[in-house]
């Protein structure tokens, strides 16, 4: 439990939820409820219940009904706490949206501008931020480049380069430099915003599962009813001397009371627990499905993988050497800011592959990679010869050169051009001989290619590899021993997706994947019958998420994207989505371990009240194995019923011990542990509170 909980008002809103209005959605609690007034009235005026009653018990029957009320507030307050830390997620989020001053700029001069508060902007104004200021409201950058503290959205320490079209998050700190933005959201429209609202309306409805567990409860609460009141009117026809507070007493210990009591908050919780991985549910139901996940569909680059490739090789060919290919490279990566581009710098001269004398960078075009070509370039002319900085990295902070002007030394004009090997020999139109063969053996590990050609003739090729990300491997294998079917879906080669796949431990694999791929396989995979995990980031995937049980969405993906799935990481790390699966999976086993130690309680419980119940038959007294006086075997089964709610809440808000295993593995784990466990610990406990009891007495 939370130290920050507000206590008084938690317990202040356990007691307004014993008003019977609330109460009635928690059948068990209300039935209980109902006993409590019952009982209450029996010590008030025994003379009301005529046969069943007797005014000399009044003291008991006090003590009953007292009983009876607490496990009731047992039950409200494991409510009251769960909701509690809800409240503390939004409230936490609430600090990212608090009222503050913002610049307006009244001008293209960032000089002209006025102070106002936050909640007066609106959508198009134009703000100025400078260093160490929070950024009012959700805005994109128009100008300038600066470094964003955005860690009380996501979590994440490292701040954030922002440039010209990123988006900046309302709350979060510049903490480098200046930037002009423009508002891109209306003051109630904010991102922070839909994430409070989904957060406070994220535990209303009830899952699947719960209903189900609430039809069971049901249907135990109806069997009892039936058996404790054939049982009160055997007891009154047949002059056994039977008392009205006993027969409770057995119906209120027989009742599902703890999993009436505990359901609720284990659900609650569980939206809680997703909100300290950072990730927001937008429904009970999402974290239910999560934990019934048969198939779990996840992207190669930035789940599987850390979706930065790094060079690694510089591959010739025909008669070119790795020299040539690797100053080449530097040289058309020198203005690529892409992590693959400054890969290549990096492994170019960590090899000493440096072009001694080459054209003015200065006065260089550069072609972008675009998604069209898939290929970028390189064009340099005039030629004189640089030389790089004795400072030897500091060639890896790009166009720090010292210029030393050789008159008369001209070159000719060079075009490097470096791309995906088709488009390069589109582009070049001749292939060289030896180019399949050295794509083919290149390719055998799965390596990601780039082919360089100089001046129309293809050198060779720079061989990139994208690491598996850290933990991947160990999760897969979890997800497995869950009789969880992985596959993964990659826009990569087959080659290459094959590679990954057995690298990682997955059999199944979608190469040369589509947009339209994925929601194609989910439906396929729900038609046989599966429940369907998956993450995305991008409006492509909006449909594959809408239509997945479980769609989890990143928080820097497009909004068609985070509108669609019903999880969003705040954090933006798509192998969340595993984790996501193992949360909801001890979800569930909570929920069951809860049901499996209240039904096998009930067997105690039994053995404890049906002897004195029926003292009045000797045949019965053998069933008394603890050999307890009416009273006392009432109370103290009574006692026992009402502290083991409280005594489950932190499982219940926390969840058990989870290691990845298959269901039946799970379910026996269960079965012995809690299904044995709450046949023996009653006995015990409940010997051990009338032996506290007759010493409590004694001591008085």
């Amino acid at each position: 439990m939370e130290k920050s909980l507000q206590w008084p008002s938690i317990f202040l809103d356990s007691f307004k939820r014993l008003n019977p209005y609330v109460l009635k959605n928690n059948l068990v609690m209300f039935i209980t409820e109902i006993t409590f007034v019952i009982v209450l009235i029996m010590a008030i005026d025994p003379n009301l219940f005529p046969i069943v009653s007797m005014a000399s018990e009044r003291i008991f029957y006090s003590e009953v009904a007292l009983i009876l009320v607490i496990t009731v507030w047992f039950s409200t307050l494991s409510d009251s706490i769960a909701e509690a830390q809800v409240r503390n997620t939004a409230s936490s989020l609430r600090k990212m949206k608090e009222q503050m001053t913002a610049k307006r700029l009244l001008s293209s001069n960032r000089s002209n501008f006025e102070v106002i508060q936050s909640d007066q902007l609106k959508k198009g104004d134009l703000l100025l931020i400078n260093h160490g200021e929070k950024v009012p409201i959700d805005s994109e950058v128009l100008e300038g480049i600066a470094m964003v503290d955005e860690s009380l959205l996501t979590g994440e320490s490292a701040n954030v380069r922002k440039s010209v079209g990123s988006t900046l998050l309302g709350g979060s700190v510049v903490t480098t430099d200046t930037l002009v933005a423009r508002v891109s959201v209306n003051p109630d429209e904010t991102y922070v915003s839909k994430l409070i609202s989904l957060v406070e309306s994220s535990s209303r409805p009830k899952t699947p599962n719960e209903i189900a567990l609430t039809i069971l409860i049901a249907g135990f609460s109806a069997i009892f009813t039936i058996i404790i009141v054939t049982l009160l009117f055997l007891g009154v026809a047949l002059n056994l001397g039977i008392d009205l507070a006993v027969v409770i007493a057995l119906y209120v210990c027989l009742l599902p009371t703890t999993i009436g009591a505990l359901l609720p908050a284990i659900g609650i919780s569980g939206i809680n627990r997703m909100s300290v991985k950072r990730i927001i549910a937008k429904s009970g139901k999402a974290i239910e499905a999560s934990g019934d996940t048969d198939s779990l569909i996840l992207d190669k680059t930035g789940t599987i993988t850390r979706g930065m490739r790094k060079a690694v090789e510089f591959v010739p060919s025909g008669k070119h050497t790795e020299r040539e290919v690797g100053e080449a490279a530097l040289l058309s990566s020198w203005d690529d800011d892409t992590p693959e581009g400054k890969s290549i710098v990096e492994l170019a001269y960590n090899l000493g592959f440096v072009p001694h004398a080459f054209s003015s960078i200065e006065r260089s075009e550069f072609e972008e990679f675009s998604a069209a070509t898939r290929r970028s370039s390189i064009k340099m002319s005039d030629s004189h010869e640089f030389q790089l900085p004795k400072s030897g990295r500091d060639i890896l902070q790009r166009r720090r050169l010292r210029r030393k002007f050789v008159s008369g030394q001209q070159q000719q004009d060079l075009e490097i051009v470096k791309g995906a090997p088709d488009a390069i020999i589109d582009y070049v139109k001749i292939k060289p001989q030896d180019f399949d063969e050295k794509l083919q053996t290149i390719s055998e590990d799965g390596a990601t290619i780039m082919a360089v050609a100089e001046t129309g003739d293809v050198i060779g090729f720079i061989k990139l590899r994208d690491e598996v990300k850290p933990g991947v491997k160990e999760k897969i294998k979890a997800l497995r021993e869950m009789d969880i079917e992985v596959v993964m879906v990659t826009g990569d080669q087959p080659i290459t997706a094959g590679v990954i796949s057995k690298d990682v431990g997955i059999e199944d694999y979608i190469a040369k994947a589509r947009p339209e791929t994925k929601y194609e396989f989910v439906k396929k995979e729900q038609k046989e019958g599966k429940i369907v995990s998956m993450i995305g980031d991008g409006t492509n995937d909006a449909p594959a998420l809408s239509a997945a049980d479980v769609g989890l969405a990143m928080a820097s993906g497009t909004e068609p994207a985070k509108e669609a799935a019903n999880m969003v990481d705040l954090e933006s790390n798509p192998s969340k989505i595993i984790d996501v699966v193992m949360l909801g999976k001890q979800i569930l086993m909570t929920r069951g371990t809860v049901t499996t130690f209240s039904i096998a309680n009930d067997i105690a419980k039994y053995f404890v009240i049906v002897p004195i119940m029926f003292a009045a038959l000797p045949e019965l007294g053998a069933l008394n194995l603890m050999h307890l006086t009416p009273h006392l075997a009432v109370i103290s089964a009574l006692i026992y019923n009402a502290l083991i709610i409280p005594a489950l809440i932190p499982l219940a808000l926390r969840g058990n011990a989870f290691r990845p295993s298959s269901t039946m593995k799970l379910f026996l784990k269960n079965v012995t542990i809690y299904g044995l466990g709450g046949i023996l610990l009653p006995f015990i406990a409940i010997k051990l509170i009338a032996i506290l009891i007759v010493i409590l007495r004694v001591a008085i």
